[in-house]
């Protein structure tokens, strides 16, 4: 099996991760089948937001290892049950809007047709 690459997202989009999370894997039961990997486009919803009513942003994880380096396997098995991941704002224009909500220690979700993880914003950079 030939293992698919992670392009940074640095790279891409030629700038610096908007903030870091601590995360922990906690799949819905409508997803419970489902399995994390490098690159997956889940979504971000604030932690007193429903997202079913409140919506979610564009806003992408990016999978480090516990020496900080991205990790570039996209392979399902590579995801860890628990770790840190850097967070991108897909959408440029919500940057500001998202500085201006973001503070450091609160609680979130990645979301996808259900709940993937949850989160805490630990590291905010600037945005």
């Amino acid at each position: 099996m030939i293992m698919e690459m992670h392009t940074p997202y640095a790279k891409k989009l030629n700038r610096l991760p908007d903030f870091v999370v601590e995360y922990q894997i906690d799949l819905a039961d409508e997803i419970k089948n489902a399995t994390p990997y490098q690159g997956m486009r889940v979504d971000f919803a604030y932690g007193e937001d429903c997202p079913y009513t409140d919506g979610v942003h564009m806003i992408w994880p990016e999978i480090i290892d516990s020496d900080g380096y991205i990790l570039r396997d996209t392979s399902p098995w590579g995801v860890t049950h628990t770790g840190y991941a850097y967070m991108w704002i897909v959408n440029e224009a919500s940057r500001a809007y998202h500085h201006n909500r973001l503070k450091l220690g609160m609680q979130g979700l990645w979301w996808r047709g259900g709940r993937i993880a949850f989160v805490k914003v630990v590291q905010i950079n600037e945005l």
